[in-house]
């Protein structure tokens, strides 16, 4: 893939924004790279409706980018991450960016994205991140292990707040957090319902973190659960 013409603009946006909320200094480059592996990839298998750099820039890496906020600054890393329904990789590549020390579980349930998304973390160097080819439902058979053994769960782009939730919820471990995308509209139903599964679950609700990922796009949040220590 020939070089961008903003590519320079964009490593330093991404720079600052990475700083902002924590990420290594090398973290910029690395998330640059994956947004790059991910359009290669995407000749070939549809991950993403970005069609060049920038726009995948945005959507996939800036948007990604304020899980960083939503694990409290005291607590040492997650030990344990799942990205339900990765997708492309992302938000789950950002975590692994994050923290990398972090084990990430990527779950993606059709066989071709998986794939294509293991190649991408192959490209950027994400050897913690480990890529599942299954339904979130089915993560716990296939990984016994993983039953209230996660720190962090992050979801978007996946479904309405209730039934993820309640998808998720078996994964986390005490003081782990469940982090939903959703954009700053989300309905006040779909939040009730949202709430009521993560108490049902043994979850409470914490702040959520606003962000917007450039004047082009509507804000959006983050809506955070987790399971007491």
């Amino acid at each position: 893939m020939p070089d961008h013409p903003d590519r320079p603009a964009l490593l330093a946006r991404l720079a600052s924004l990475a700083a902002t909320y924590g990420y290594p200094e090398t973290a910029a480059a690395r998330l640059l790279a994956a947004a790059e592996a991910v359009l290669a990839e995407n000749e070939r298998v549809n991950l993403t409706g970005a069609r060049d750099l920038a726009a995948a820039v945005d959507v996939l890496v800036v948007d990604s980018l304020p899980v960083g906020a939503a694990w409290p600054a005291a607590s040492r890393a997650p030990r344990v991450a799942i990205d339900l329904g990765t997708g492309n990789g992302f938000p789950g590549l950002a975590v692994a960016m994050r923290w990398p020390d972090t084990e990430v579980v990527l779950v993606e349930r059709r066989e071709k994205k998986a794939r294509a998304v293991e190649r991408v973390c192959a490209a950027v160097g994400a050897s913690r991140a480990t890529v599942v080819a299954c339904d979130g439902r089915e993560l716990v058979a296939r990984r016994p292990a993983l039953r209230g053994g996660a720190d962090l769960v992050v979801v978007r782009a996946v479904g309405p707040l209730a039934p993820t939730t309640k998808e998720a919820a078996p994964w986390l471990a005490r003081g782990g957090r469940l982090v939903h995308w959703k954009s700053a509209d989300v309905s006040d139903d779909e939040r009730r319902e949202g709430l009521a599964a993560a108490t049902a679950a043994g979850l409470v609700a914490r702040p959520d973190v606003a962000f917007v990922v450039s004047p082009a796009h509507p804000p959006r949040l983050l809506v955070v659960y987790e399971r007491p220590a």
